[in-house]
């Protein structure tokens, strides 16, 4: 439906010196993956496992602290002529999961895109600003966490393992299943697993830590390979992106359909299986892994006109992307048109019928 080229979904327009037309944008959506983190577990095997972590398991790395800065200084710079100079709650909403490396993300960002000026600083030797984060419980969350409890949804995301073309991928990294199995010490017999075993080796490579001999008889290309395709299985099917990326889509026409009513600028820290869930509902065909600091950008034009923008981590330049269905800029109404199969109608609803 929304397949132009080869790489993805979308149809590039542009990578760098993307300079927004400030004259006619009127409302931003950017929902952004947080910081870099330490490893949410370990596995049994792990010569690093008494490794201590600034700030605990899961949660930002200094370097992290500093990404999520960076990206709001980026963010301001791109945006500097729309983004109001000084923070009102009235025109800035921030929404974060529940999980803390989420809401500390929100927090470091607003510090570098709101920093009180004037009348607003209240301690010169403070730059900086209370701004409210909102969230809800991670199981009441169908918007950014999208862990609230969907009975249909989780009956056939259990049934995704039993697809052939899942099937086959097993049967495919069945050696590799094994020899992980064998070398941590515990079952590795799906891309679940091998998502959460390449996050923690991913994490620690990034920290110099040395990884065990075993691992230089595998592919961590290949692991990032499945561990792409395991945020992919909860959009496996259409309805699957319906009750996942759909419920952000919906909201975010409905807000842009009712800008006199809205904040100019809705901020969202998330994950990156949020990123993922977003963008294949949006019709994102080939594997996807968002790196720390990765965000999706959605502009509103002249009340009525979207564009779009994704950068793949903090360190990427924000590219241009379309539907192929509508190109760029896409009248709101053609983009509401284009994405009516993925938008529920009443979620609690379609999640019992």
């Amino acid at each position: 439906m929304f397949l132009k080229c080869p790489l993805s979904f979308l149809m590039l327009i542009a990578s760098v010196g993307i300079i927004p037309t400030y004259s006619t944008l009127t409302q931003l959506h950017i929902v952004f993956r947080h910081g870099e983190r330490a490893p949410t577990e370990t596995y049994k095997n792990d010569p690093h496992i008494n490794v201590t972590w600034s700030g605990g398991w899961g949660q930002l790395t200094n370097r992290g602290k500093l990404d999520m800065y960076l990206l709001g200084l980026k963010l301001r710079n791109l945006y500097d002529g729309f983004i109001p100079k000084y923070y009102f709650p009235d025109e800035v909403k921030v929404t974060s999961s529940y999980a803390d490396r989420c809401l500390m993300s929100a927090e470091i960002l607003l510090a570098a895109l709101f920093p009180p000026k004037d009348e607003q600083v209240w301690n010169k030797d403070l730059l900086w600003q209370p701004i409210p984060v909102h969230y809800v419980p991670r199981s009441q969350d169908n918007l950014i966490a999208m862990k609230a409890k969907c009975k249909k949804y989780d009956e056939e995301f259990a049934n995704v393992f039993h697809f052939e073309v899942i099937k086959k991928i097993d049967e495919e990294n069945k050696k590799l299943y094994e020899y992980l199995t064998e070398h941590t010490g515990q079952k590795m017999d799906s891309v679940g697993k091998v998502e959460l075993l390449y996050n923690t080796l991913e994490i620690e490579l990034l920290h110099n830590l040395t990884l065990p001999a075993w691992t230089q008889n595998v592919s961590l290309e290949q692991m990032k390979k499945l561990a792409a395709r395991s945020l992919e299985t909860f959009t496996e099917t259409n309805f699957m992106k319906k009750m996942k990326g759909g419920v952000f889509l919906k909201k975010v026409i409905k807000d842009m359909e009712t800008l006199k009513k809205s904040p100019l600028l809705y901020l969202y820290a998330a994950h990156d299986l949020t990123l993922v869930n977003i963008l294949r509902t949006l019709g994102y065909k080939s594997m996807l892994k968002p790196g720390f600091g990765a965000s999706l950008i959605l502009e509103l034009h002249n009340n009525s006109q979207i564009t779009m923008l994704y950068r793949d981590d903090i360190k990427s330049d924000p590219e241009r992307i379309a539907l192929e269905s509508c190109g760029t800029p896409c009248l709101l109404s053609g983009f509401k048109t284009a994405l009516k199969e993925f938008l529920p109608s009443n979620w609690e609803l379609e999640c019992n019928e």
